[in-house]
């Protein structure tokens, strides 16, 4: 192990925290996942109820870091929320959140940066400096898990919007279907839902579905395909709208391949009807999008820090 891996390295404490599994993770500077952890995100009936569990996960890597030899130089954590460009959430979609992340989390790194984003914005970025999005001047970056998001990126830089709010590609109406968004129609917590609604069969996640789908079950394959469906012709709307040079698809699901991504496709080509339409890739990091962009933003923050201070 180099230096910069071992005894004196600095890490940075970074979380995911999605409506299913809280994860967090030791990350380089260099982008470099050094150790792993995970929890629960149900709890006591909600998610993540007060941030108990977020603020348990970072405590834990605190210590880690310290058996490591390492210094937590700071955290960053993206949350499935809406987030102001000062850090602050602004929703309460899916986390049972009841004071901001940011001041629950400062007391674990006394005196260091603690950044708090959307988490899709920071598989965005992950993916934008180490991924799928590396040196394209323009992407739209989908996450596709339990939820279901989407960030722009052009130039290398993720676009917040004015409030922070430019992620709600789940929100889009899907056509003709009783359902009210694409994130109740094809993110991993909608597939479930009409899964259980049409057969009466209660699963807790997608992967079930993915499971029967794969047996023969005729209904899970109708709403894994009608699900990608939906999702590539909503790709194609956006591409319409925004031009981008390409599409990376991240979260865990919309990594995963099988029907759903292969539905998606074919919607998606069928939709866009241009010549040279934007392709389609998968995010290179993976379901670790997230936590490696969470990471990023917080190293970017304090190195801007570092130099508007130089420059003071």
């Amino acid at each position: 192990m180099n230096a910069a891996r071992g005894a004196g390295a600095r890490v940075m404490v970074a979380l995911d925290i999605g409506g299913t599994t809280l994860s967090g993770g030791l990350v380089a500077e260099d982008g470099a996942v050094l150790c792993t952890a995970q929890r629960p995100a149900v709890r006591d009936g909600g998610r993540d109820p007060g941030l108990r569990g977020t603020v348990a996960l970072a405590r834990e890597l605190t210590f880690r870091a310290r058996d490591m030899g390492a210094q937590a130089v700071g955290i960053g954590a993206g949350f499935p929320e809406y987030v102001t460009d000062a850090g602050a959430l602004t929703s309460r979609d899916v986390i049972g959140w009841d004071e901001q992340p940011a001041g629950l989390l400062a007391p674990l790194v006394p005196g260091r940066p603690v950044v708090i984003e959307s988490d899709v914005r920071c598989g965005a970025l992950a993916e934008a400096r180490t991924g799928s999005g590396r040196g394209l001047g323009s992407f739209l970056y989908v996450s596709v898990g339990t939820g279901l998001s989407a960030a722009f990126v052009q130039d290398g830089r993720v676009w917040a919007g004015q409030r922070g709010e430019a992620l709600g590609l789940g929100t889009w109406p899907v056509h003709g279907r009783p359902t009210p968004d694409l994130e109740g129609y094809a993110s991993g917590s909608g597939i479930a839902a009409r899964y259980s609604a049409v057969t009466g069969s209660a699963v807790t996640g997608a992967r079930a579905v993915v499971t029967r789908a794969e047996a023969g079950d005729a209904a899970a394959f109708d709403v894994l395909s009608t699900a990608g469906d939906a999702l590539g012709t909503a790709l194609a709307w956006a591409v319409a709208l925004l031009d981008p040079a390409a599409i990376v698809v991240g979260g865990g699901l919309g990594t995963a391949g099988g029907l759903l991504d292969e539905s998606m496709r074919t919607a998606y080509a069928t939709h866009a009807r241009r010549r040279g339409r934007p392709p389609v890739r998968r995010a290179e990091l993976g379901a670790r999008s997230g936590l490696v962009g969470a990471a990023l933003a917080a190293w970017e923050h304090a190195a801007d820090a570092r130099e508007t201070h130089r420059v003071a």
